[in-house]
C-alpha cells in the first residue's frame, strides 16, 4: 500500500461525513454503517430521512443552486467541514416522471434526457462546485461521487440506455476535469467516481433480474468504504469498481 494511502495516516474514524442522497438505496446504508461506527454523519436528501437522531440530516434539492446556498449558510454559520463526502444521487427509472432507459435511439424522449442530466451529472457538479469550500484541512479529503460502469465510453460494447450512459459519461469528465483543478488549488482533495456493481436498490430493481452479482445496500456500502481507504492522491480523477479497480473512460 502507498505511504499516501488514508488508512496508514488518518482513519476515516472521527472524521465529519457528508452523504448526499441517503434517504435511502446505497446513502441510507452507509450512514446507518458510519453511525454504527461512531462517525460524525451528516446527511442530505430530497425527503425526511428517519434512520436516526444521531445523524444530522439537512434538506437539500441537489440540483438547484438555491439550495446550495441555503446549505453552504448553514454550514458556514455552523462552522462545519468534512473530511469525506460521498454522493449518491442519481437516476435510472422512474416510471411516474416517464424516464425509463432506452433500448433505442428511437425511445429517446428529451424529458427523460434531461432528467438523467440532472440527476447524474449537474449534480455532481454542483456538489463538488459548492462543498470544495466545506473541506478540512486534513492532508486528504475524499469526494467521493457514486457512477456507473454504463458512462465508459470505452468499455460500451452493448450500446442502449442512452440517456444514462450520456449523463454518466458526463459526470466522469466533470470528476475528471474537476480533479486537474484541484491538484493546483486543492491538493489535499480526492476526487474519484465509484461504481457500486448491481444492487437491490428502488433504483435497480427492475435491471437486476440478469445480473451475475447482485449485492444488498449494506454490502455495497461496506464494499465502497474499502475502496474509499485504499484511496491516495494518485487515485484523484479515476473511476474505481467495487472492487477498487480501475474502470476505463
Amino acid at each position: 500500500m502507498d505511504s499516501n494511502t488514508l488508512s496508514n495516516t488518518e482513519n476515516i474514524n472521527s472524521k465529519n461525513v457528508l452523504l448526499l442522497g441517503a434517504a435511502d438505496g446505497i446513502g441510507l446504508a452507509i450512514s446507518k454503517i458510519l453511525e454504527e461506527k461512531n462517525y460524525n454523519v451528516y446527511v442530505t436528501s430530497r425527503k425526511t430521512y428517519s434512520s436516526s437522531l444521531k445523524i444530522k440530516y439537512f434538506q437539500l434539492m441537489a440540483t438547484e443552486e438555491k439550495s446550495w446556498l441555503k446549505f453552504t449558510n448553514i454550514l458556514d454559520k455552523e462552522n462545519i467541514v468534512f473530511d469525506l463526502i460521498i454522493n449518491t444521487i442519481g437516476i435510472l427509472q422512474d416510471k411516474e416522471n416517464d424516464v425509463i432507459p432506452e433500448k433505442s435511439i428511437k425511445n429517446l424522449n428529451s424529458a427523460s434526457f434531461i432528467k438523467n442530466i440532472e440527476a447524474n451529472t449537474l449534480a455532481t457538479a454542483l456538489c463538488i462546485k459548492y462543498l470544495v469550500n466545506y473541506t478540512s484541512n486534513k492532508k486528504h479529503v475524499v469526494i467521493a461521487n457514486l457512477t456507473a460502469r454504463l458512462g465508459s465510453i470505452s468499455d460500451n460494447n452493448i450500446g442502449g440506455w442512452i440517456s444514462y450512459r450520456a449523463s454518466k459519461a458526463a459526470q466522469h469528465m466533470i470528476i475528471k476535469t474537476a480533479s486537474i483543478e484541484f491538484k493546483r488549488t486543492n491538493k489535499n482533495i480526492i476526487l474519484v467516481g465509484l461504481h457500486p456493481g448491481t444492487v437491490r436498490t428502488k433504483l435497480s430493481d427492475p435491471f437486476s433480474k440478469s445480473a451475475k452479482n447482485i449485492f444488498s445496500a449494506h454490502e455495497s456500502g461496506i464494499n465502497l468504504l474499502k475502496v474509499i481507504e485504499e484511496l491516495d492522491l494518485n487515485s484523484s480523477g479515476k473511476i474505481y469498481d467495487f472492487s477498487g479497480k480501475i474502470v476505463p473512460y
